[in-house]
């Protein structure tokens, strides 16, 4: 034996022998060749370095030309304000409030407007709200106190700390001596550093840049999220505004340094090596030619590797037709082979056959959110998690995506099935550590029993998958047992949806309006749009039964279309028979505001009906609008642009928050019929009614109120100023031929009860 192995060893040493000797010119051009082409490579990377720096540079230059101009042009303003003032004859009070609201609408980073008396106290502020504690208080505490008591002849502004009048302490003042005869002082405006600064960065900044800006090691401003680069690519330049000397530094995140880089090198290097190795190749086929007899030898060697190889394959192949690749589990087809042996089993004994479908809540969120790769390994930890908590005779399999599959055949009875589910919830609804992320998630799980499903393993499948979509309907992170009941239910809404999608196609959908009313008046100020269902014999299906579907399935996008169209040319029409003050209020679902295009379809829509757009009310419900806030704020203000008004509806039955109608545009809060149908006997239903109309009035915000029925509820809206409002009082809900003959007969009044 040792003798061999000291035969087999010499051989391959001799084999190496005449490689080398054969591929000697081979070895020296790649060497050669990959030397140049590193080189290169190297200088090509160089030049690329110098111009993402450039790039960094020319970045921080407008960067800071926008911040001197933006600070130049709040200079302007005060000056410019200050001789106006100096001139005018008017009291400074008839001037004050229009034009300090004029300059917070046009310089949104003016915190507040003071003016000063000659002894430098505090007469006038704007906005009043929140600031009259500044009132009748002397400005101190900022080297400017100085500058403008020695500022007699000087007319330009002077700019420092904000001292006692700022609220943070990166606050800057600025001032302008007002000389008129009748009211000297000073003009001042404060303004916030941090919102001038975001609104240059966030409109000017290149998508993928990080910033900071400094004065003297103290950080006044900072737009970043990454640092990784920030030591490597850091691009710092003097920031001399108005006598400060500010740093500015300028680093690219990763993802924008990569976008920056041409890939050119990497080509160069790439295709250098390629060359090399073409060169390389032909080397070292020439010098190897003459070896090509002992090279067939041993390409039986090489051979049986490989038959061995092929074998290794097959083995695989056939492991992976039966489990999955990512979580080594059973897949879908191992799965159904093993029902179908156990079917045949359970239908002959009184042992149960189960079957739970587990479905993972949300696990799409956290395959958008962290990456695929996180969502592969929280995967491989669900299974695994899953693995330790069954039974020993269970058969766990993954049939896809987030899809787990868990079929018993022995269960004891049914008390042992549901504690299972429960065991299952408990162990999906514990966080999960993948990386450096800690991700909670829940399942949802439809179970099915196989006496159930006639003992057929499509079937069992298939009812534990319509127990799984009823427990996802119930709230997810639940379980349900399918019943015939069940399967029923499924049918008959598979069944309406089957009829809605007709009644859209043989457009069966008609709009109806309700009125709004003026209660002073008793006059129609405006309509609501209401879509209805009307089938061929008359029957009206109302919305509650069909508009969950629509929503569910996506139709409400072509109805919430038709409803839209038909809405403002049916207001056409009415403006043409000279009812122009009415609005049209137009409900907005949550799939629409999802969808890109929903600006420019509303106001196509409206160009088409040629109507003016600020006839024209959105309405979103209160829960949609609290869904989609933080991701459709640019709707919103877009819609507000262009004249249309924004409606909360059924305000106060969600989640109502102050926060929203602060910040965003809204204009009218329509009241929850719920509050207005037990007034004015219920006095917590008085309560909230008022403390909505309270804070509507307040923040300037129409008010509306909604299912108003008795003229004692008018009554009570009337008398805490709420002056419109919608209802059977007033009228139901109406086609527009009966609205037509409505607005003509009384001239737009709404005498009585209509309808």
């Amino acid at each position: 034996m040792l003798h061999c192995d000291r035969g087999a060893n010499s051989m391959v040493q001799n084999k190496l022998m005449r490689n080398l000797s054969g591929s000697r010119q081979a070895i020296i051009a790649a060497i050669v060749g990959t030397a140049l082409t590193v080189a290169f490579f190297l200088f090509l990377k160089h030049e690329e370095d110098q111009q993402i720096r450039q790039n960094l540079a020319t970045e921080a230059f407008n960067i800071q030309r926008e911040v001197r101009q933006n600070l130049i042009a709040h200079v302007f303003m005060a000056e410019w304000v200050a001789r106006d003032w100096s001139n005018s004859d008017k009291p400074l009070e008839q001037r004050w409030k229009k034009e300090t609201d004029t300059i917070a609408l046009y310089y949104q980073s003016v915190r507040n407007m003071v003016w000063l008396s000659p002894k430098l106290q505090v007469q006038l502020v704007a906005p009043e709200q929140g600031n009259y504690s500044k009132l009748n208080t002397t400005f101190n505490q900022s080297p400017l106190v100085s500058v403008l008591l020695d500022s007699e002849d000087n007319s330009h502004a002077m700019v420092g700390p904000a001292g006692s009048l700022a609220e943070q302490k990166t606050d800057i003042a600025m001032f302008v001596r007002v000389n008129n005869p009748e009211r000297p002082g000073f003009f001042g405006s404060i303004i916030s550093l941090q919102q001038l600064f975001n609104s240059i960065v966030r409109t000017n900044i290149t998508e993928g840049y990080q910033l900071v800006i400094t004065d003297q090691g103290n950080t006044l401003y900072e737009f970043q999220g990454e640092q990784t680069q920030r030591a490597s690519w850091n691009t710092s330049t003097s920031l001399q505004v108005l006598g400060n000397a500010w740093k500015l530094e300028l680093w690219p995140t990763t993802q924008r340094l990569s976008e920056l880089r041409s890939g050119v090198p990497v080509v160069a290097l790439l295709a250098g090596l390629v060359a090399t190795g073409l060169l390389t190749f032909v080397f070292y086929v020439l010098g190897m030619s003459r070896f090509r007899a002992q090279e067939l030898a041993d390409t039986n060697l090489d051979l049986y590797a490989e038959i061995e190889e092929r074998e290794r394959v097959e083995k695989k192949m056939a492991y992976l037709a039966e489990h999955d690749g990512l979580t080594d589990l059973a897949n879908r087809n191992a799965l159904m082979r093993f029902l179908e042996k156990y079917c045949s089993q359970s239908a002959t004994s009184d042992e149960l056959l189960v079957v739970f479908f587990i479905d993972l809540d949300r696990f799409k969120e956290v395959n958008d959110a962290l990456g695929h790769t996180v969502g592969d390994d929280l995967l491989k930890r669900v299974a695994r998690r899953l693995s330790k908590i069954i039974p020993e005779e269970g058969y766990l399999a993954r049939t896809g995506g987030d899809e787990f599959v868990l079929a018993i055949p022995h269960m004891e009875d049914r008390e042992a099935v549901e504690g299972l589910a429960n065991q299952l919830l408990i162990a999906l609804d514990t966080h999960f550590f993948v990386d450096a992320y800690e991700i909670f998630i829940s399942g949802s799980i439809g179970i099915a029993y196989a006496n159930d499903a006639g003992f057929s393993a499509e079937t069992l499948i298939r009812n534990a998958d319509t127990a799984l979509y009823r427990a996802k309907e119930n709230g997810r992170n639940t379980f349900r047992i399918y019943t015939k009941d069940l399967h029923h239910d499924l049918t008959e809404k598979l069944e309406m949806l089957k009829r809605l999608r007709h009644a859209i196609e043989q457009e069966k959908l008609v709009v109806y309006y309700q009125p709004k009313i003026d209660f002073n008046s008793r006059r129609i100020i405006g309509m609501e749009a209401l879509v209805r269902w009307i089938e061929d014999d008359g029957t009206l299906i109302g919305p509650d039964q069909f508009i969950p579907i629509a929503e569910d399935t996506g139709l409400i996008m072509p109805i919430s279309d038709f409803v839209m169209r038909s809405a403002l040319a049916q207001l056409h029409e009415w403006r043409e028979l000279g009812f122009t003050d009415l609005t049209m209020a137009i409900n907005v679902s949550g799939k629409q505001l999802h969808s890109p295009d929903l600006v420019d379809n509303v106001l196509d829509a409206i160009r088409r009906a040629k109507v003016p757009a600020n006839r024209l009310e959105l309405e979103l419900t209160e829960q949609v609008f609290i869904e989609n806030i933080q991701s459709h704020t640019n709707f919103m203000h877009s819609i507000r642009e262009h004249g249309i008004s924004l409606a909360i509806d059924d305000f106060g039955v969600g989640y109502s928050s102050l926060a929203y109608l602060k910040n965003f545009p809204v204009t009218s809060l329509k009241i929850d019929r719920s509050f207005i149908q037990d007034l004015p006997g219920d006095k917590d239903d008085a309560t909230i009614t008022q403390t909505i109309i309270n804070l509507a009035k307040n923040l300037d915000i129409n008010i509306v109120a909604e299912g108003i029925e008795t003229e004692e509820q008018v009554d009570f809206l009337l008398e805490r100023d709420c002056n419109i409002g919608q209802g059977f009082l007033f009228s139901r809900p109406l086609p527009a031929e009966e609205i037509t003959r409505l607005l003509e007969q009384y001239q737009g009044l709404i005498p009585i009860q209509i309808a």
